[in-house]
């Protein structure tokens, strides 16, 4: 049976997506009324007449259409909010998930773990950092294994040396140590302190 993955929590990171989500309402909100104020002083200097329950009213027409479309479209208006702050926090999600995944995969550095890729889905954003993220940890992965198999070599020099073995002479170990030094600081170039 193909069982389809959903998606459990839509708040990855709440101090974020809320930010985005808030700013978003607020973006609709003020261009909403920004639009009203254009529209207002644009209409101010006509009037308008309207008929409702037997009465004809006439008025200044952005008294009158903003009373008319507030108590006309209410529920339009509560819906659109809803729907904005709906909407936003999906487009929220698409940024608010690497950045998650990122603090994750910085903090799994930091503690030394290097055996995984960052893996970001379809429809995310930022996929080129986690391509950055993924090239960094292949490349302390390469590193690592390369110092580690300098020590390794140099284990078995100084494990050599204290079993005097007579094959080979002092010269060569030395040889060979100052080799695998000489290897380590070329890895360790690559970083600057």
């Amino acid at each position: 049976m193909n069982t389809r993955w959903r998606r459990r929590n839509y708040f990855i990171k709440r101090d974020l997506q809320g930010r985005y989500i808030f700013s978003f309402f607020l973006f609709v909100t003020l261009g909403s009324i920004l639009f009203a104020l254009i529209f207002s002083t644009l209409t101010s200097g006509t009037l308008t007449m309207t008929y409702e329950n037997y009465k004809l009213q006439i008025g200044k027409t952005p008294v009158i259409l903003l009373r008319e479309f507030i108590s006309a479209h209410w529920i339009f208006l509560i819906t659109g909010g809803v729907l904005v702050t709906v909407l936003s926090m999906f487009l929220t999600h698409r940024f608010a998930g690497p950045v998650f995944r990122f603090e994750k995969t910085l903090q799994s550095i930091i503690d030394g773990k290097l055996d995984f890729a960052v893996r970001l889905r379809k429809k995310d954003e930022a996929k080129e950092i986690a391509e950055l993220f993924n090239r960094l940890i292949e490349t302390l992965n390469r590193d690592i294994s390369s110092l580690k198999n300098e020590v390794a070599i140099l284990e078995k020099l100084l494990d050599e040396m204290v079993q005097q073995d007579t094959t080979i002479t002092e010269n060569e170990w030395f040889r060979k140590i100052r080799s695998s030094v000489e290897d380590i600081k070329t890895v360790l170039k690559r970083y600057s302190t």
